[in-house]
Order: structure tokens, then C-alpha cells, then sequence
């Protein structure tokens, strides 16, 4: 199938590009930070790193417990963490250059790895001496030109090894492929020639069979991608998107359908003054979500749900009438998007956050109907055993606020959610923590859904260090059995991934 690459291209330029914006607004500060994160020092975690310090590497002593002798491998995790250049500040905090770390677990120790990715964005920027290219939440006077969305490619968002190739992901660019030992950046992937700068964008998923599935979200158009289990590319389809130019962010497989949860959610892109971005909810517009035929994407239902914001996925599989069951996280509104992202970015403590809740979808293929069950809490970040993608997973993993004396909606514990019985299992690290999110490692040898860990991050406000966490999954309640601290702190990040051996 060709693929009009030039069609990918001017459209994820044009949803970025402005012009040539009047210097009267007044830019974000990085002063204002600095004065505004004295009331609130948790959030000295979203100081960022420059590019004289982001490289980094240390032994990361074990603070308490003990490191189990199968867990063998590197722990990867991606996110923003360059956000002031020349005084001024990114206004959101999707928007920060992405910073690749590595963990490495060998022999009951641990060594941690921190690199910028070399982005022809921000070599662009490290040139100029000043923000020039436009960001996700963020416009710029004078603006570079742009040859495409690889310009603004920030390479932020995940971090994944598959066929041999370690990826940094962005929502709407290529992948950068990264050095497996020093995180190096070697530059952006092309999966074919035709395919340069087409977004392959930052969840994909992994079957069973080893085959990786992505979508490329590109303004009117949706991309599909399958990649084998030896990075090497199987296809590559193009399909009409239910809602151009809508954030389509994440996405799940079953055995035979792609399935990919489309909010009504926009960005506004007439604005003409620098500063951040609003995002729009459309009045009224429902959830839509899109089922497509792995092997033929014009094969497609669309559902329709309540108005709901949607960032993450936790997996979906079909039942034995056909019907598909879809488990993500929704919120009533984009008030994380537009207000809370901008405010981390500030200084300032964000308050407004509606619930984000865990909801199951049962989308019937016969009647085209569907049903929705929401749980009562507020988390972020689920994810599930990697062995039950596309299969009935039960147990549900995610990061949670739900002590009052948090005194924030920032997210403070680990959760792990029985879906079949509602019941819940917590741990709270404490009030003057930021909790990451925590992915879940198979125990070597052992099959059960639950024989497994969680790893993840913290950043203690009180030492002002990050803190590497392991907990057995079967008694998450009882809290980690080894830590180990580095000697500095890191920004918070997005997502991440465990590569064994």
C-alpha cells in the first residue's frame, strides 16, 4: 500500500505551526517558578535539568530491603524534563524535552543512566540559545521553520526495547532510536523509506506473538502499524480519523481488533499570542471509540460513550459472544490538560483535578451498543501483566491520590484493583512524595497474573531525591521490599518498560 507520506507530514506541521506570534504577551518565567515553588516544594521536582546536567550516572545505593535475585535487567523511563531556556519556561508540561534513564538491576545492586535525547528539535533550540519551535502547550515568537512534525519531535512520552532497537515515543513523530548501554541518541527510525517523519506515536502494544501494534495519530488520518517480534515492519495502513485533529493518545489490541478511545478533546489552534495553549472539550461530544479489523482498518465500528477525557489504556480483550471489553481511565473533563499541566509549570500546587477514574467499557460488535462501569477513585497510569495483553487480565495496577492529608490531587500511592470483585489493595508512600507510574515485572519461573512485581519511581520531597521501589504485586498493602535512592533527584516522568536479562 503507498503511503502519501507528504500527507502525514504538512499535517502534524500545520496543527504546530503558528505565525509569527507579537512580543506583547508576557513569556513564562523562570524566576516566577522559582518564587512560586517556595509555598509549594513538592513541586521542586519540576525544576527540570538543563543540558549542562541532564547526563547523569551513579550507583544507586539500597536504601531498605533487599533486591530478589531473579530481577535481572534495565528498568527504562521516559518523560519531559528541559523546560527553561535563556530565564523563560515551557508553559505545560507535555511540552519539556525528553529525557531517557535507565536502571539497571544486576547482582543486588543498581546503576542509573540519564541522557537528553539529541532531538533535531533540541539541537535546533541548544543553537538558537532561546525557545523557537512551537510545543504541544506552548507558542513561540519567531519561530524556526519547520520541515515536518520531526521539527518538534520532542521525543518525551515512553520508552520501549523491542527487536533489538531501544525507542523514545512522542505523540505525533517518529521514533528516536537510543545506544542500549549509554542512551546515546542515534536518530529518528524510518520503517521504510516512504514512511520518514509518518508518527508512530508513544503506546504501543505488544501481542502474544511478540508483534508490536502502534497508531500514528496525524490530523484527518489514523495510522496503523505492526511491527514483528524482529523490529522489522509486517504493515502499514492509513484510515480516515472519526475526529480530525482530536488527541488520540493511547490504544489496545485483542486477537483481532485494534481498539483506540478518541475524547472529545481539541486544541486550539487560531490562538495568536505566545503563552500556553488552551485545549478545548466539545460541549456535548461524546467519548467516541473506534474498533478497526487488524487486517483491514476500513473494517470499523464506532462507539459512542459518555463525555469523558481519556489519556491511558489498561487492555482490552473479547469476550465469547464477540464483544470487546475495554479497561482505561477517564475524567469528566480536560481540567488536567488545560489547567492542572499548566500550573505544574508555575509553581503552583494543582487543585482543580477532576476524578480520573478506572471505567470498563463492554462494547458489543452485534448491536453496536455499550455499556460503561466506573469505579470509585482517582488514578492514572494503569497498566497490567504483560502476558494478559489481549487476554481477561483481572488485576489492574495504578498510581492514586486518596488521602485528604495529601493535600493535593498529586498522585501519592500504588493500587492494585481486583476487576472482577471491585476489591482494592494500597500502598501510600506519604504526603510529601510524587508517585511515577509503576509497571509490572513477571517473576522469572512463575505464570500466575499476580506472580509478579511492580517497579517504579518516587521523588521524596522531603530529601529531594528520587527513590527506585519494588513490591510484591500479591501484597502490594505490605509496601516495598527493596529501595534504592539515587544521589540526586529527577524530574518526574511519563512511561517506561523492564527489559529482563
Amino acid at each position: 500500500m503507498t503511503l502519501h507520506r507528504r500527507t502525514f507530514i504538512s499535517a502534524a506541521a500545520a496543527a504546530l505551526a503558528l505565525p509569527a506570534l507579537p512580543a506583547r504577551a508576557r513569556p513564562a518565567l523562570a524566576a516566577d517558578f522559582d518564587a512560586n515553588v517556595a509555598n509549594a516544594p513538592l513541586l521542586r521536582a519540576f525544576k527540570g535539568v538543563t543540558e549542562a546536567n541532564a547526563s547523569r550516572s551513579a550507583e544507586a545505593p539500597l536504601l531498605r530491603g533487599r533486591w530478589p535475585a531473579g530481577l535481572r535487567g534495565r528498568f527504562l523511563r521516559n518523560g519531559p524534563a528541559l523546560f527553561e531556556r535563556g530565564g523563560e519556561r515551557y508553559h505545560h508540561w507535555f511540552d519539556g524535552d525528553g529525557l531517557a534513564q535507565q536502571f539497571t538491576l544486576a547482582d543486588g545492586g543498581v546503576t542509573h543512566r540519564a541522557r537528553l535525547v539529541q532531538t533535531a528539535k533540541l539541537r535546533a533550540e541548544s543553537a538558537a540559545g532561546r525557545f523557537a519551535l512551537p510545543a504541544f502547550g506552548t507558542s513561540v515568537e519567531r519561530p524556526l521553520p519547520m520541515s515536518g512534525s520531526d521539527s518538534v519531535n520532542t521525543a518525551n512520552t515512553n520508552l520501549i526495547e523491542h527487536g533489538g532497537r531501544l525507542l523514545a515515543l512522542w505523540e505525533g513523530g517518529s521514533a528516536y532510536a537510543l545506544d542500549r548501554g549509554d542512551l546515546r541518541t542515534e536518530g529518528p527510525v524510518a520503517w521504510r523509506a516512504d514512511l520518514r517523519g509518518v508518527p508512530f506515536s508513544a503506546h504501543p502494544k505488544v501481542d502474544g506473538a511478540g508483534h508490536l501494534w502502534n497508531i500514528g495519530n496525524a490530523g484527518e488520518k489514523l495510522v496503523l502499524w505492526q511491527i514483528d517480534a524482529q523490529g522489522r515492519l509486517v504493515q502499514v495502513q492509513i484510515g480516515e480519523h472519526p475526529l480530525p485533529f482530536a488527541m488520540t493518545h493511547d490504544m489496545a489490541v485483542t486477537e483481532r481488533w485494534v481498539v483506540v478511545p478518541i475524547p472529545p478533546v481539541r486544541l486550539r489552534f487560531e490562538q495568536t499570542h505566545p503563552g500556553p495553549r488552551p485545549f478545548v472539550m466539545e460541549a456535548g461530544e461524546p467519548l467516541r471509540v473506534l474498533v478497526m479489523d487488524k487486517t483491514d482498518i476500513r473494517r470499523r465500528r464506532v462507539f459512542e460513550l459518555p463525555p469523558q477525557m481519556v489519556f491511558h489504556v489498561g487492555n482490552a480483550h473479547e469476550e465469547a459472544d464477540g464483544s470487546i471489553v475495554l479497561s482505561y481511565v477517564g475524567a469528566p473533563d480536560a481540567g488536567f490538560l488545560d489547567h492542572d499541566a499548566v500550573q505544574l509549570m508555575r509553581g503552583q500546587m494543582p487543585l482543580s483535578a477532576a476524578p480520573s477514574s478506572i471505567c470498563i467499557a463492554r462494547l458489543s460488535m452485534t448491536s453496536g451498543k455499550a455499556q460503561l462501569q466506573t469505579f470509585d477513585d482517582l488514578v492514572e497510569f494503569p497498566r497490567i501483566h504483560p502476558a494478559w495483553v489481549a487476554r481477561p487480565a483481572r488485576w489492574l495496577t495504578s498510581i492514586g491520590s486518596w488521602s485528604t492529608a495529601a493535600g493535593s490531587s498529586m498522585l501519592h500511592g500504588v493500587q492494585v484493583l481486583d476487576l472482577q470483585s471491585g476489591r482494592r489493595e494500597r500502598f501510600d508512600y506519604g504526603r510529601d512524595v510524587i508517585a511515577e507510574e509503576h509497571i509490572v515485572v513477571p517473576k522469572p519461573g512463575r505464570g500466575g497474573e499476580r506472580d509478579a512485581w511492580l517497579l517504579g519511581l518516587v521523588y521524596d520531597g522531603a530529601r529531594q531525591r528520587t527513590v527506585l521501589n519494588l513490591l510484591d504485586m500479591a501484597a502490594v498493602a505490605d509496601g516495598p521490599i527493596a529501595q534504592a535512592e539515587l544521589p540526586y533527584a529527577m524530574p518526574p516522568g511519563f512511561h517506561g518498560n523492564f527489559v529482563a536479562g
